[in-house]
This record gives structure tokens, sequence and C-alpha cells, in this order.
């Protein structure tokens, strides 16, 4: 963006010499101005053979130089989507979505804004910063009215509420996109069928919860463990502190108390209050797991009836 500020003479004498300035001022610019637009055209010309070629990193660079070039606001959009194109195609999904950030959508039309925003929460997601991608898609459907134009991003919007957990949410949005789509109704009534079978209170993830895990544990050593769905784990800490607590009954058995109480009850100690401590991992990682099975089945299912909308 380029700014002018103006500026006036405060003396009789100045204005000639301000006017001769401003005139040649004037002139300087036009001189800068025109070849800048050019480069601009000639950048984005080079960027998008770059593209074609794969040639991401090189594109990405030419397309912000495009940016910089212009001061049109369609083409500095333009050049900010065709680098966060760049930037996906080499994984780099939070960069695209800080470069789609900076645009300015001043003057913008819908189509522009949509892209903009649909591009920037589909980074988000791939990124993912969901609250960040449904902050987007917040808005696309608050300031866009056009449920045509922006009838694809409930999709996306979809995949974001699983990811927040938000199964009720998604279904409803699912189901809106179908209703928009209007297939036949045969095709409509077997897709609703679809959604109303994996969006079932009943297969929704079960997740453990940590004070349940820490309170088994606590009165019962590697019940917690257990309930979070790790055998092996349970057994080998349960197998640890008894063992402990052998040695610290035969330390005593044989007058070694000290030893006992050091040695035995020590390692006793440890292996008790460390497993419980574990139990946040091992709890956070069992829940991640439901999770994504859960989310990833979801995902399957959705491309399948993208396909057959």
């Amino acid at each position: 963006m380029i700014f002018i500020f103006p500026y006036a003479g405060y003396s009789t004498k100045a204005q000639s010499a301000d006017r001769t300035e401003q005139l040649g001022s004037a002139g300087h610019m036009m001189s800068i101005t025109m070849p800048d637009q050019l480069a601009g055209h000639s950048a984005m010309r080079l960027a998008d053979s770059l593209f074609e070629k794969s040639e991401y990193r090189i594109a990405s660079i030419e397309y912000e130089r495009v940016f910089f070039l212009t001061s049109d606001f369609a083409v500095k959009t333009e050049a900010l989507l065709r680098k966060a194109a760049c930037l996906k195609q080499m994984q780099q999904f939070r960069k695209a979505e800080q470069s789609l950030n900076r645009a300015n959508f001043a003057g913008l039309n819908d189509t522009l804004i949509y892209k903009l925003r649909f591009q920037s929460a589909l980074c988000a997601y791939l990124g993912g910063n969901f609250n960040n991608a449904e902050s987007q898609l917040i808005q696309i459907h608050y300031f866009l009215k056009d449920t045509i134009l922006t009838m694809p991003s409930l999709l996306l919007y979809v995949l974001v509420l699983n990811e927040l957990n938000r199964w009720d949410e998604a279904k409803e949005k699912i189901v809106k996109w179908i209703s928009l789509t209007d297939p036949p109704p045969a095709v409509k009534d077997s897709l609703l069928n679809i959604i109303s079978k994996i969006y079932h209170a009943d297969d929704y993830p079960k997740f453990k919860k940590l004070k349940n895990a820490q309170r088994l544990s606590s009165f019962l050593p590697g019940a917690g463990q257990l309930y979070a769905g790790y055998l092996g784990e349970g057994l080998a800490n349960v197998s640890l502190q008894l063992a402990a607590l052998a040695f610290t009954g035969y330390a005593f058995y044989f007058n070694y108390y000290i030893t006992a109480f050091i040695v035995g009850y020590g390692i006793f100690s440890k292996f008790y209050i460390g497993g419980i401590n574990r139990l946040e991992y091992l709890v956070n990682k069992k829940n991640y797991e439901l999770l994504r099975g859960f989310n990833d089945r979801l995902k399957g299912e959705i491309l399948k009836i993208m396909e057959n909308g």
C-alpha cells in the first residue's frame, strides 16, 4: 500500500518552489509507478510459470513481490492467495494462514472475500488451528449472505466442528449442506440415513477421566493404567510396587530397618507416585487416540458424501 502525505508551503515565496517540487515529484512517481505495475504483471506471470513447474518456494517469493509492487487490492489479494497455495504445497500451513491474514478486505467483492476467508480457514484446519478455522467460517456465514457462494464451506465447517468435539453441531451443518445441494429424493434419503448412523450419540467417543484414573491408582496400584487402556503398563507398575514391598518386608524380617525404609519403601513410593503422575500422559494419549479414530472415520464418511452429493 502506498501512502502519500500532502504538504503545503507557508510562505508566498515558497509557493512557486513547492509547485515545481510537486510537479517534479508527480513526474518521478509516474516514472516509478508505471514500471512497477509492469514489473508486477511480469512477476505474476513468472510466478505462475514457476508454480506450474512445482517450483513452489521460488514462486511464493515472486507472488510476494507482486504483493508489494501493486497498489490494487484485488491483485494483492490474488497474489496472497497464490502464495498461500505454494505454501500449502510445501505443507507450511501455518505460514500460509499467516500470509492470508495480511489481506485488506477494503473494496473487495464477495467472491474474493469468500476465497480469502475460506482459504484462511482451510490452512488453519490443516495446521491444527481449529479455533482459528472456526472463526473464519463464522465470519463467512455472518457477513456473506449468498448461500450459493458459501455452501461449499459447510463441509469444511463440519470437519472443524468434528475436531472441536462438537458433533451435534457438525451434524446440523452437514444436513444443511445436503438440503442446499438438493439431490434427488432417493439420494437425499440415503445421505440423511448415513448421517444419522455416523452421528449417533451412542457412538461418540467415551473419553477417560484423569481423576477417575488417579483415584483408582491411589487405592489399587496399576488400576488407573488398566482403566486408561494400558494393561501392560498397569501390570508392570503393580509388579514393581509389589517387588519393592516384598524387599521391604524381607529387610524388616532380618532387622535391616534402615535399608528397609530407605531402599525398599523409597523404591515403592517412587513407583507409587510416579505411576499416578504418569496417568495424565496415558489418559491424554488414550483420549487422543479415541478422538483421532472417531474423527478419521467421520472424515472418510464425509468425503464419500461429497462424492455422492
